[in-house]
């Protein structure tokens, strides 16, 4: 099994959560630096994480995420951006 996702600095990964590729897509996540991916979240594809970004529990995250922003649901969207990564960690 090959570990192909890239995980920045200062990422912090709940339990239970899927980091991985699509069937038919050879491209796995990226994910920047001061990320917090929430219990059971799932992130999939050929997606790239921003920087200082929140995930909130149990979301599925099959799109790219920007800089400083908060996303949840299922599948996940943008519920806030441009937050101050330290007001939520």
């Amino acid at each position: 099994m090959q570990k192909r996702a890239v995980i920045g600095d200062n990422v912090t990964i709940a339990q239970c959560v899927t980091i991985g590729g699509r069937s038919k897509k050879k491209n796995v996540p990226i994910i920047g630096n001061n990320v917090y991916i929430g219990a059971g979240a799932k992130i999939l594809g050929d997606i790239i994480i921003g920087n200082n970004v929140i995930i909130g529990a149990n979301s599925v995250v099959l799109i790219d995420v920007p800089d400083n922003s908060v996303v949840a649901g299922i599948p996940a969207k943008i519920i806030k951006r441009n937050i101050n990564y330290s007001d939520y960690m």
